[in-house]
């Protein structure tokens, strides 16, 4: 490859991942998301919030059911995905630095919407193997970004975008870095795993009252919680090595 070549690639790459890293970072990044439920399709796991753009926000000339890009991406959901190890698929998606420059630049073009049929398989398969693949050519770690939330006390207004508006609210981010046998970990016990702690985070924080959110250290209870899970979730094949917990908010009213 030209050196000049290698310049643009790089350059396009990181372009791309500024899209979406809001969608999960290697380890040491903090991205901001949004987050959405996700729900799972044809048997996938899907539990917990994701990240998703519009299709407008991504690429407002990019119709997001006759995209080429779309076609290209949605082709990757083969009948046996998930049972390929998670070095075989990857190397699917982009087994050089070109192909990597490509197919971030494909993920960057499309999204699907919650009713999408392949919206489980863009917004975690193809979310964790991107960003794998990009830590990866960049010599850094994993991590799995996840925020969770608990709304209560639903009040009889909107705010003025239209959305419904709580009288508690609490939200927490953090980062989970991991390693992985690449070669013998499958994508669907990937998947599954890093689901599994975002789901359970979801549930422990849920299980909390408002005055035991606000009165301990919501902090300090979460990081032990996922403590507790990334032993109980770590196989041979794959480790969860911490979580940081690294943005607590509450909001409450009266």
């Amino acid at each position: 490859m030209k050196k000049s070549t290698v310049k643009k690639g790089l350059i396009i790459i990181f372009a791309v991942f500024l899209t979406f890293s809001a969608l999960t970072g290697c380890a040491g990044r903090k991205p901001m998301p949004e987050q959405n439920n996700v729900a799972g399709q044809n048997g996938e796991l899907a539990v917990g919030q994701t990240t998703t753009l519009t299709t407008e926000e991504l690429s407002p000339s990019v119709s997001l059911q006759n995209s080429a890009a779309y076609e290209k991406l949605a082709a990757y959901k083969t009948g046996d995905y998930s049972r390929q190890s998670v070095a075989e698929f990857n190397a699917t998606l982009a087994a050089t630095p070109d192909e990597l420059t490509e197919f971030l630049t494909l993920y960057a073009d499309v999204t699907a919407s919650p009713e999408d049929e392949n919206y489980g398989f863009f917004s975690t398969t193809l979310r964790f193997s991107s960003n794998e693949m990009y830590c990866e050519s960049r010599g850094e770690g994993f991590a799995f970004f996840t925020n969770i939330e608990k709304k209560s006390r639903l009040c009889n207004y909107l705010d003025e975008y239209g959305d419904p508006v709580y009288g508690f609210y609490c939200t927490a981010e953090m980062n989970v870095g991991y390693a992985i046998n690449g070669e013998k970990l499958t994508v669907g016990e990937r998947d599954a795993i890093l689901l599994t702690f975002q789901e359970e985070m979801q549930n422990y924080l849920d299980s909390l009252s408002e005055t035991e959110i606000t009165d301990g250290d919501i902090k300090t209870m979460l990081t032990d919680k996922s403590a507790e899970l990334i032993n109980s979730l770590s196989t041979d094949n794959m480790k969860l090595l911490s979580c940081e917990v690294y943005l607590c908010d509450i909001i409450t009213s009266a």
